[in-house]
């Protein structure tokens, strides 16, 4: 049987057909500062969006108590059933606690204003454009996977921002799809809409549970993006590891040779 060669990569055409991507830590570092950082740059900015507009809302520290509240009792709610919850519920019940009006155009656009400290600092990462041009030039299929709480809207503008939308035959959001990896739903429908079989693909990203044990449970291999300093202690075995996007087109060659 031929195979088909590009620069490093050299497999069987008939056992690799598809590669599906994590998004965020694999293709666009969203944790150049840390969640704790983010999640206080955003609340004072939806705090910010929410004074101009005069409403009679408590100071900032009682504020971002009840924004925790919020969210504790989202991620309590869903907790160990992989369902997503979606930062607009979060926006919606917070104005409701707080008795400010939540129009659908207000919730919209707070959530904008809260989520733009996250916008600003998000890098792309090395390497990700070339690496998903090399994998299209050798006509796999290209899918994205990612576990969200915001909307696809927002992902996708980044996505094209950084010039990696284009490469993308499917791609699904957690807040969209209602469910989390590992759920094996969110691997398995977006192999459905590439048109491949599990065997005849490779899952990347950079968490052992969700990423890789949520694509080896659905019989997709898995490689592991691995980043310094990430809690890696899960019995979670990849497939094969990686540590710069580079490396990844001989990666996949070695999974996928005899």
């Amino acid at each position: 049987m031929a195979f088909v060669e590009s620069k490093e990569i050299s497999m069987k055409k008939s056992e690799l057909k598809a590669i599906l991507f994590d998004m965020g830590s694999t293709l666009i570092e969203f944790e150049n500062s840390t969640w704790e950082v983010l999640g206080k740059l955003c609340a004072e900015r939806g705090y910010d969006f929410l004074t101009k507009r005069d409403f009679n809302l408590p100071g900032f520290p009682e504020f971002t108590r009840a924004l925790d509240g919020e969210f504790l009792k989202a991620r309590n709610q869903v907790q160990d059933s992989l369902k997503e919850f979606r930062a607009e519920q979060v926006a919606r019940s917070l104005c409701a606690s707080l008795n400010v009006p939540a129009s659908d155009g207000l919730c919209r656009n707070y959530l904008e204003a809260y989520y733009q400290p996250i916008t600003e600092q998000l890098t792309l990462i090395d390497g990700a454009p070339e690496i998903l041009r090399e994998f299209r030039g050798i006509n796999l299929k290209i899918g994205l996977v990612s576990n969200t709480i915001f909307p696809k809207e927002y992902h996708l503008r980044e996505l094209k921002s950084f010039g990696l939308l284009p490469y993308l035959d499917a791609y699904h959001f957690s807040s969209e799809m209602g469910l989390r990896k590992p759920h094996p739903e969110t691997f398995l429908k977006t192999l459905n809409d590439l048109g491949v079989n599990a065997s005849e693909a490779v899952f990347v990203g950079d968490r052992l549970v969700e990423d890789v044990g949520g694509a080896q449970k659905v019989g997709m291999k898995a490689i592991l993006a691995r980043h310094e300093g990430r809690d890696y202690s899960a019995p979670v075995k990849p497939d094969a590891e990686i540590h710069r996007l580079q490396e990844l087109p001989q990666t996949v060659s070695s999974l996928f040779q005899n």
